[in-house]
């Protein structure tokens, strides 16, 4: 597998910039192509719905734009803010991979518990064992999967929902 560089030669540089202005205009892609990192707040959709970062901790406000035919968060406007805070998890675990991996959710679980009608908060949770057997496998391999558990509550501490994001680590393939 390769790392998603582009080639350096003057027609391809032009066909780039003509991919680049077309469909990933968005100064956010732009520079996870260019760097291979990318805050996940930074997200456009992540910021498009309004998730915020409060000393470490991510959090979405009820209103109009999130909000579902009976006045509560929208059960995307939740997965998303679960999924959003398992990439900061995923990333705040392994700082010394940045720039050199791609990180992918592979598997999405989330189960649905009260009408979240409040403001919400996300809090992940990773099993000691599973950062230890991903350190291993992705050291031996260039890849591995970690689970992390997202837990989202209201500012009553109120269970909305709790979710499992697999991700699936490659490390960056450079280009010869």
């Amino acid at each position: 597998m390769t790392s998603y560089s582009f080639p350096k030669t003057k027609l391809l540089e032009r066909v780039k910039n003509s991919f680049l202005k077309r469909y990933l205009s968005n100064r956010a892609t732009l520079k996870y192509l260019e760097t291979g990192f990318i805050k996940a707040t930074d997200i456009p959709f992540v910021k498009y719905i309004g998730i915020k970062e409060n000393e470490e901790k991510l959090s979405l406000d009820l209103k109009k734009s999130v909000c579902n035919h009976v006045e509560t968060i929208h059960a995307a406007a939740q997965f998303t803010l679960a999924e959003t805070e398992s990439g900061m998890r995923l990333q705040s675990l392994f700082p010394e991979l940045e720039q050199k991996v791609i990180p992918l959710v592979r598997d999405a679980q989330i189960k649905y518990k009260k009408p979240a009608a409040k403001k919400i908060t996300a809090i992940s949770f990773v099993e000691e064992d599973a950062i230890e057997k991903f350190k291993s496998q992705f050291e031996k391999k260039g890849r591995a999967l970690l689970q992390i558990r997202v837990e989202i509550r209201d500012i009553d501490n109120v269970l909305t929902s709790e979710a499992r994001f697999t991700w699936f680590v490659q490390a960056r393939v450079e280009e010869a």
